[in-house]
């Protein structure tokens, strides 16, 4: 099959580049559908989508944008536009890839157009805004989005720009050569596992144990991104059940924290979609702050743990935990499927143990009791004399995710 890439650039600044991109992608055989997303000026060679079509897409005409003077507006409109054409070009099999390339504005349409397409779909932007000072999480999301820093400004074709275009070319079409047939194949069961740091031992062990029983395990960093991509797969129908054993990001969302999901719907997709789920409070004691000499004084005071230079694992108090225990409960309620409820008595993560900075068995405990108190009464919660990350508590509740899972096999 004739592989296509869709590129996406905004032509009344960008159409040099654009055009010269698309002749090094099809120097390489793959066939490329151009998008205009620009708002000004018309582009002078020929485009699939024209910007008239990519404005209309959005809702509102392009001559009526640019009468409104609102850049922002003029924006948001295109990235609508570019969103659904993108969507749709790729759910009728016209596409196998998208790649685009911009500044500020072009950044913000190109990566949204991608983030709308699964796992998987090759995703490359080159962009002047791929590194510095700006975060630029919001650009990528949960996708397996590829930025490229332009390093100069995509202003002209240059001995710069020209060796930065032909290295995007070469970095698209090799992805796209690869799409064949569905786009991700599990060679087991496929199931859903959250870990973090603090809780690696347990959840490495955990992985074993589920990969020798035939399950295909993929693993998900809760560092505010990881879990809400969980989430995201989750609902794109990609695992038979999942493993909760970490529910960091929800504490520090609610916290504020420096891993906090990105989104409030952490805890929520297994829920929706009626897979069973089991789950333990992995590292929901504590928030992640920056390094201890930033802290403020309030934060020093409390019970605090020292994860490298840059992170400091700072202790919930124990009237926190019951707040963050009833938001957990408040997801878990909502759940269609079989959940079960694990609860290490020995400690929620690995500096929360007896003899360890982090250790406080009376907020363990107040996040426990508010925890039992509000689920429903049809979610089992089954507590173990044991640390999360050690075996006599890992075994137990592999065996339990087995048991939900048999059916599911």
């Amino acid at each position: 099959m004739e592989k296509t890439v869709l590129l996406i650039a905004t032509f009344d600044t960008k159409e040099e580049e654009a055009l010269f991109l698309k002749s090094k992608i099809e120097s390489e055989g793959i066939r490329v559908v151009l998008m205009d997303a620009g708002i000004l000026a018309p582009p002078r060679s020929k485009v699939d989508i024209p910007q008239t079509e990519v404005a209309k897409r959005g809702g509102v005409s392009l001559e009526q944008l640019v009468a409104t003077g609102n850049k922002k507006e003029c924006t948001l409109n295109m990235i609508r536009g570019a969103e659904a054409i993108t969507r749709e070009l790729y759910e009728q099999g016209r596409i196998q890839g998208v790649i685009s390339i911009g500044g500020a504005q072009g950044t913000d349409i190109g990566c949204t157009a991608m983030r709308c397409l699964p796992t998987g779909v090759p995703k490359l932007m080159v962009s002047t805004v791929a590194s510095g000072q700006h975060q630029f999480g919001h650009y990528v999301g949960t996708k397996d989005l590829t930025m490229m820093h332009s390093v100069g400004d995509i202003q002209g074709l240059n001995f710069l720009t020209k060796r930065i275009l032909e290295n995007a070319a070469g970095a698209i079409t090799g992805m796209v050569r690869r799409v064949e047939g569905p786009l991700m194949v599990p060679v087991g069961t496929p199931v859903a596992l959250s870990m973090l740091g603090t809780t690696t031992i347990g959840a490495l062990r955990a992985k074993r144990l589920l990969e020798e029983k035939g399950f295909e395990v993929v693993t998900f960093h809760q560092n505010g991104t990881g879990g809400i991509a969980m989430e995201d797969m989750i609902r794109e129908g990609a695992f038979k059940g999942v493993l909760d054993l970490n529910l960091h990001e929800i504490g520090d969302r609610w916290f504020g924290g420096l891993h906090g999901a990105i989104r409030d719907d952490r805890l929520e997709a297994a829920a929706e979609m009626g897979i069973p789920q089991v789950v333990a409070p992995g590292s929901i004691t504590y928030t992640v702050q920056g390094p201890l000499d930033s802290l403020p004084e309030e934060m020093k005071r409390r019970k605090h743990f020292a994860h490298g230079p840059s992170h400091t694992l700072v202790r919930f108090y124990p009237e926190e935990l019951k707040e963050v225990a009833k938001i957990v409960a408040s997801k878990l309620n909502k759940a269609r499927g079989p959940v079960k409820v694990f609860i290490p008595l020995k400690g929620f993560c690995l500096p929360d143990r007896e003899g360890w900075p982090n250790w406080d068995p009376e907020g363990d405990r107040a996040f426990v009791d508010t925890l039992k108190k509000m689920l429903r009464p049809s979610i089992e919660v089954v507590e173990l004399n044991a640390h999360i990350n050690d075996p006599q508590f890992i075994d137990p509740v592999i065996d339990g995710f087995l048991s939900m899972m048999e059916p599911k096999r």
